[in-house]
């Protein structure tokens, strides 16, 4: 166990230094020639590198983390020189949603870290509302929050199916019934929260058979 441990803090150490050099060089002048793209490959070749890590041992399941963050500001910084005409919502919604996705990763790989949704949920749950706050009104960006979060509370109440998690399905529901009156608020709006209310329930039915058949 502690070779491994010392190989990771080998290669974090080995990434902070180079992303640190590069910083400074830049700062003084040396490599002032260095364009936002080429940060956004070295983000992301350093995302690439906690993503191997994490794929390739279970123990590693702490560098999906960082690989979400990094490769979520090679994106953002990506989507900002390569699509301008994106709105600020959806460039800054990358960022989060990259994270979240990150700690979502974690419940993937092994279920037993069920805590990383609440977390990847909430980020993804704000990262949705800052994309749609460009395009839908303010009381509806809010129901886009709430249902976001009803939706994380909700997938893991089924993934912790147990007497003593239950409870998770009174939050669900209380933040889901408000998530619904602010989006419903606005009428136009109907043929939005429809379809998404049936993708929430599809996707809680799928994680819920697959917990079941986990399990069974």
């Amino acid at each position: 166990m502690e070779p491994r441990v010392s190989r990771n803090a080998m290669i974090v150490g080995i990434l902070l230094v180079f992303f640190g050099m590069l910083s400074l060089l830049q700062n003084v002048g040396v490599l002032s020639f260095l364009s936002a793209l080429v940060w956004a490959v070295a983000f992301g070749a350093g995302g690439a590198v906690f993503l191997y890590f994490f794929l390739k041992n279970d123990a590693n399941w702490w560098a999906s983390i960082p690989a979400g963050a990094l490769l979520g500001i090679a994106m953002t910084i990506g989507a900002e020189k390569l699509l301008p005409w994106l709105p600020d919502g959806f460039t800054g919604a990358i960022f989060l949603g990259m994270l979240g996705l990150g700690f979502l990763a974690i419940v993937l790989m092994n279920r037993s870290r069920w805590w990383a949704l609440i977390p990847g949920g909430a980020l993804l749950s704000v990262a949705a509302t800052a994309a749609f706050s460009e395009v839908l009104p303010d009381q509806a960006v809010g129901g886009v929050l709430f249902l976001g979060l009803a939706a994380t509370f909700g997938i893991l109440a089924l993934l912790r199916a147990t007497p003593g998690m239950r409870w998770m399905f009174i939050p669900a529901a209380v933040l889901g019934a408000m998530g619904v009156l602010l989006m419903t608020s606005a009428a136009h709006l109907a043929g939005i929260l429809w379809p998404l209310v049936l993708i929430g329930i599809g996707i809680a039915l799928l994680f819920g058979n697959r917990h079941r058949e986990i399990y069974r």
